[in-house]
């Protein structure tokens, strides 16, 4: 897929930043002829990369969620998993699975989504062509059948109780198969969403209107959405501050603080996401757990939870494996402690004696990344770890040094099911495998928790998997929460722990 060269611009204003308009005209005889309000909400975003579903690398997520629709969604509000394009799902016993599909649905060229578009949409994860990013979870698909236009069985390889989570991910949008996505998806992306794509300059700006056919009665209920391409978060904050846009996604703890003391915006927190320190297992230094063990005995919870502006254990939450404090599937691990005399043995005992030095790669311009980078710089040093900071812009740090660096700061979004973020991000054959780890034991505990039907048995394998991280493990989870500044007029900001932005809910008041 051709890549766009990145152009690095402050803000460059193609569409009218206006909120809600409203005016009036005389015809020729005189008589004042209302012109219909409109409501706009304006938005600053990321820099996106790719943008067409299966490559997309997550960022701004107001466009892609606004433009595509799922099989199933998260209610925000309650965390339950909830009817879309598909009213009903079940599974026997988690190898055949049946999806009933909404009728009357329709693409924005007018086409109808029907259970073809389904199977298209499913089936290609696995074009070898495109590298779709869920690829290895939808192996397990051994085929797909369509008795009818809003039917599909899909028939798996192995028991899979979990499988319809796998359809929540935001990668898993539906297609039409009569689009060709591969000549347009990154152009003229195009969907059966609660807006439809108006006007779309790469990499600047992008103008959304809604989708008047849209399935879900009374949405959206914004008439157009006016995404600005940000490449810097101060710049985005200084265009919220200034009345111009309407809602800035991830923003940091200083500039939650700084809306929130003056009249005018609102600050909201939907979730908590990760920011993984990520050590790469095949590359020296941390192709010895010694020195991975040597790092984690370096940390203090309490100073990087202070760092990001925030409290451990309250908003800000610490361990050593790729669970959420919060999930139901998390195991707690006594913290080791902070211990640099171990730290300098560890690293004695590694062929490292007079310390060593190593480049840690972050986005800084992301949220929390300045901050924790420095902290784990200072964190290290007593113990001869001297850490190398490489921040670049997050579009920049994604698309060149992302998985390339022996040490990593990145940040995540959770999953409705931890096992999605295993696959991607731990398992030896995954395709954001940033640590590169390779542990058979880790790799096989992760398809027995895939493939458990029995909850209690399922949690026996999730904790003994953070047990071997604990021990053995690449990465260092720090929590943080998701913020995002709204103007106080924005209403009905919905964003679940799918990330997936519900913006057909939005208004202004």
């Amino acid at each position: 897929m051709k890549k766009i060269t990145i152009i690095f611009m402050m803000v460059l204003f193609v569409l009218p930043l206006v909120g809600l308009s409203a005016g009036g005209q005389k015809d020729a005889e005189g008589t004042k002829q209302k012109i219909e309000e409109k409501m706009i909400i304006r938005i600053a975003e990321q820099v996106p990369n790719l943008i067409t579903p299966g490559v997309w690398d997550g960022q701004a997520f107001s466009l892609n969620s606004s433009i595509y629709d799922y099989l199933i969604e998260m209610d925000a509000e309650t965390g339950e998993i909830v009817p879309a394009l598909a009213i009903e799902w079940s599974s026997e016993y988690g190898r055949v699975w049946t999806f009933k599909l909404r009728e009357g649905v329709k693409f924005h060229d007018g086409t109808a989504f029907t259970s073809e578009d389904v199977k298209y949409s499913l089936e290609r994860t696995q074009d070898p062509n495109l590298g779709h990013l869920k690829a290895e979870d939808f192996a397990v698909v051994e085929s797909i059948s369509t008795p009818d236009d809003y039917t599909v069985i899909i028939i798996l390889k192995e028991v899979l109780p979990t499988f319809m989570y796998q359809v929540t991910d935001y990668n898993m949008a539906m297609l039409s198969s009569e689009y060709d996505y591969g000549r347009l998806g990154e152009s003229a992306p195009m969907g059966t969403g609660p807006f439809m794509l108006k006007k779309l300059i790469p990499k600047e700006s992008a103008l959304l209107v809604k989708n008047t056919d849209f399935w879900q009665s009374g949405l959206p209920k914004a008439d157009e959405l006016q995404i600005y391409f940000v490449p810097d978060i101060d710049a985005s904050v200084s265009l919220l501050e200034a009345g111009k846009v309407d809602i800035v996604p991830q923003i940091s703890p200083v500039i939650q603080q700084r809306l929130e003391a003056v009249e005018g915006y609102k600050v909201v927190s939907p979730y908590q996401e990760y920011r993984f320190i990520a050590m790469a297992m095949d590359r020296e230094p941390f192709d010895d757990n010694d020195v991975r063990l040597a790092l984690k005995y370096c940390m203090d919870p309490e100073v990087l939870a202070k760092a990001c502006q925030g409290t451990l254990n309250e908003g800000i939450f610490y361990n050593e494996t790729p669970i959420l404090n919060k999930s139901v599937q998390y195991n707690e691990i006594p913290f080791r402690g902070r211990n640099i005399e171990k730290a300098k043995e560890l690293l004695a005992k590694a062929g490292y004696p007079e310390g060593l030095t190593v480049e840690l790669y972050y986005g800084s311009d992301h949220p929390y990344g300045k901050e924790i980078s420095q902290t784990l710089k200072e964190l290290a040093a007593p113990a001869g770890i001297n850490l190398d900071l490489k921040g670049f812009p997050r579009d920049i740090y994604l698309s060149q040094y992302w998985m390339n660096g022996p040490l990593l700061l990145t940040g995540w979004g959770g999953r409705v099911d931890p096992s999605m973020l295993l696959m991607l991000a731990y398992h030896s054959e995954g395709p954001w495998n940033e640590s590169h780890m390779n542990d058979p034991e880790i790799d096989d505990l992760i398809s027995l928790i895939k493939g458990e039907v029995v909850d209690a048995q399922r949690q026996k394998y999730y904790a003994k998997l953070q047990e071997v991280f604990f021990e053995r493990g690449t990465v260092i989870n720090l929590q943080v929460p998701y913020l995002v500044g709204l103007s106080d007029a924005v209403q009905d900001f919905r964003q679940p722990i799918t990330m997936i932005t519900q913006l057909k809910y939005v208004y202004l008041q």
